[in-house]
């Protein structure tokens, strides 16, 4: 499959987004992010990863649902 190019608001983009479901989301954000960077970790990298998971465990997190 190719790939295009497009140009969009940002905002169209987001609203766009808050209406997919959850699983959508994650694909999405793994096709676009993840599966792209085959690069090692940097420790920034993995220090901002622990810092989250700390959140998140604390609740200190936003939830998808809650930006909708």
């Amino acid at each position: 499959m190719g790939s295009r190019t497009l140009t969009m608001p940002e905002d169209a983009l987001v609203n766009m987004l808050k209406t997919l479901p959850e699983d959508m989301l994650i694909d999405v954000f793994w096709r676009t992010v993840v599966e792209s960077d085959i690069s090692s970790l940097t420790k920034e990298e993995r220090e901002l990863i622990s810092k989250g998971k700390a959140e998140h465990k604390k609740g200190e997190t936003i939830k998808w649902q809650n930006l909708r």
